[in-house]
Formats: C-alpha cells, structure tokens, sequence
C-alpha cells in the first residue's frame, strides 16, 4: 500500500477545499443579514434560485447524460460530445443575455439583472466543469476550480466589504462571484489545455449531436426540472405569502441546514455517483443495490450527525447577527434543519435510482414530488408561517424518501431494473 498515505493527503485536500466552500457560503449568508437586511437576503435568496434553475432549462438534460457516458467514453469522444454541448449552452446564454440587455434599455429593469445572468452562465459551465472532472476522478482539479468558484471570490468579498461599507449591495456582490467564475473557467482551460480541444473545434459542428442528445435527454429534463422545483419553489411560495423580509429568514435557516448537505453532497456523492455507475455497469443490478443499502448506511448516519452539529453552531452565532426576528422563529429553523436532512436522504434516492438507469422511475418521482411539496405548501404555509414551511418540506421528503426506496430495495430486481431506459 505504498500509495495510501498520498491517497489520505489528497482526501485531506479535497476535503478542505469542499469545507471552505461550506464554510464561505454559510459565512456570506451571515455577513447579507448581518450588514445589510433580510430583504436584501430574500432578494439575493430568490437570485440563487434562478442561478440554480435556469441551467436545468437551458442544459435540457444533456450534462446528466453527457457525465454519466464521460465514464467510460474515451478522451477524444468525451471531448467532442463537451464541445458541442457548451457552444448550445453558450449560444442559449447568448440570447438570455441580450434579452435581458435590451429590457433593461427598453424597461428600465434593474441592471442588477444582466450581471445575475452572467453569473447564471459561469455557474453553468463550472458546475459542468465540477461534474466532468468528477466523473473523470479527477477529484483535486474539480475542487481546486469548485473553490475558485464557491469560496475565493467570499474570501475577497466579505473583509473588503466589512472594511468599506460602500461595497455592502448586491451588485457588488454579484460582481465579485461573476469574477470568480470567470477565473474558475479560465483555470479548467489551464489545466486541460493538453487535451486535444483544438483538433476537437477544427472538425465541423454536427448539429445531430444536439439534437439527439436532446431527444435521449427529455425524461432526464423532466426528472431535473421536477428535482430543481421542489428544492427551490418553497422559497418564491414563501415571498408570495409572507413577504421578501419572512423570505429572507427562511433563505437564512435554509442555508444553514442546507450547509451540512451540500457539504456531504460534495463529499460523499462525488465519489459515490461514479462507484455506482461502475458498479451497475460492470456488475449488474445486484451489486449495483447492494451497494446502494451501503452508501444509504453511511449518508444517513452523517446526515443525521452534521446536521445537528450545524444547527447548534448557528445557535452560537445567532447573536452576531443581531436580528431580533430569528429568535422568535427559532422552533421554525430545527423544523426547516430537519426537513432539509430528509430530504436529502430522499435526493440519495434520486442518485440511487439515476446510477441505475431507471429514468423513468427517476422522473416520476421528481415530478411527484414537486406536486406533493406544492399542496404542502400551499396548505401548511397559510395556516403555520414559517412552521408551516418546515412541515411541509419534511413531510413531503419523508413520503418521497420512502417511496424511493421501496423502488430500490423493496422490488425484487429483476421487476424494478427492467424498467430503466437506455440500459
């Protein structure tokens, strides 16, 4: 095992990387409702919903496909299928840009908007770029460029912005994250500047390649737009009912408990997702579930554990940021915390379900949900506040987490695995 203790200084690396992006998000969340407003925490809340949405509309399911074939495809057929797919993606953003231009010219809209649409687009591409090199066990080039993009730019932000506070607005704050995408990108073309892009761009572009990408893509669109609706649609409900303020203490209670899964998405999905793949794709359905049941194992027990250490933390912190309406809804953010940790053993379900081939299953469920969070919602949100929003996110995941499951370990196999697409 001469290679093992190289192995644990990378592991140590990456994990490090993925801590401080945690840790950064989690800050700047702070430091929006701590020196400026909770309305301004609402709006950039909503912000990065879109941030988050937008791609799944523009990408129309192609990455999911795109990343899961980078596994086993060879270098120059994963390069030629990247290139077609990001000068889609870059001429989609093209037209998003110039419409948004021309509004804010013809309308008078907030100019905000345009800097939040680039941003939208680097986010894009990085996160391409994150899953690509993940895929590709390139663990330490996908979080070096991942930090660049989630934590660097925070880390130059915040302190400036704390020393001078002319930089405390959200066009400041945008344009900073706008900076570290950019760098971010430019740092995947660095590093892979010796793979063979330009033979790869000098060939014609095939429009056949889009198109039939998107039609082997459509479920995988349907299942992303029904998995990104019911992540993200709580919080515009909320605006709707309770206002951008009440919004902005929700976006704040569902950083913090998101904070512990998107740290455990980083480090366990990262190499859960391609183990799983492999497993299925040289093993076959069995291996493939037994594997499954052991990684479920482990998320569960780490979700469990994180997430309450999280909570507790910004139980501590809570003082610092010195506004008095987070105490009063303070029953409301273990509800959210707990929520949110379901849920996230209901989105292992999704990848579970996705490693597998079964799409349609896949698909289905993500849609379901999204129906069944809605009518949540929309009953519990009038009736209990933010209470109300906490009970729905966790009722709606444990119903999904359950059903997903069932799918997984209660059929027996040769019923529920028959049922994917494109095996």
């Amino acid at each position: 095992m001469p290679d093992s203790p190289s192995r644990l200084l990378v592991d140590l690396m990456v994990m490090a990387m993925r801590a401080s992006v945690m840790g950064c998000k989690f800050g700047l969340t702070l430091f929006i409702a701590r020196y400026l407003d909770l309305s301004s925490l609402g709006l950039y809340g909503l912000a990065a919903g879109a941030i988050a949405a937008v791609p799944i509309v523009v990408n129309l399911g192609m990455n999911h496909l795109l990343m899961r074939d980078a596994v086993t495809a060879s270098t120059s057929e994963m390069i030629d299928s990247m290139r077609h797919y990001w000068c889609f993606v870059v001429l989609a953003y093209t037209v998003l840009l110039t419409i948004t231009t021309l509004a804010t010219v013809l309308f008078g809209t907030p100019p905000l908007w345009i800097l939040i649409v680039a941003v939208i687009m680097f986010e894009h591409v990085g996160n391409d770029i994150f899953y690509l090199l993940s895929s590709l066990q390139r663990h330490v080039w996908a979080n070096a460029i991942g930090f660049i993009r989630g934590a660097a730019w925070i880390l130059f932000y915040v302190p400036l912005a704390i020393w001078d506070a002319s930089f405390r607005s959200l066009p400041y704050l945008f344009g900073f994250w706008l900076v570290g995408g950019v760098a971010s990108v430019g740092l995947f073309a660095f590093l892979s500047r010796s793979w063979p892009w330009l033979a790869s761009f000098s060939r014609p572009f095939r429009r056949s390649v889009i198109t039939d990408a998107i039609r082997k893509s459509f479920l995988m669109l349907l299942s992303d737009l029904g998995f990104i609706t019911s992540q993200y649609i709580d919080r515009y409900l909320i605006t709707l009912f309770l206002g951008l303020k009440v919004a902005g203490i929700y976006f704040l209670f569902w950083t913090v408990g998101s904070s512990a899964t998107t740290f455990l998405a980083l480090v366990l999905q990262q190499k859960q997702r391609p183990s799983l793949i492999s497993a299925y794709r040289t093993s076959g359905p069995s291996a493939h579930r037994q594997l499954a049941w052991r990684f479920l194992q482990t998320t569960a027990l780490t979700t469990a554990a994180l997430s309450t250490a999280v909570g507790f933390t910004f139980q501590v912190l809570l003082p610092w940021v010195a506004q008095p309406a987070l105490v009063a809804q303070w029953s409301a953010f273990w509800l959210i915390v707990a929520g949110l940790a379901v849920r996230y053993m209901a989105d292992f379900g999704v990848l579970a379900l996705f490693t597998a081939h079964l799409d349609r299953l896949t698909t289905v469920t993500n849609l379901a949900s999204v129906g069944v969070l809605v009518i949540a919602q929309l009953v519990l949100l009038p009736l209990a506040g933010l209470h109300g929003a906490g009970a729905a996110i966790l009722l709606t995941s444990l119903i999904m987490a359950l059903w997903r499951y069932w799918l997984l370990f209660g059929l027996p196999i040769s019923n529920a695995y028959s049922r994917r697409v494109g095996a």
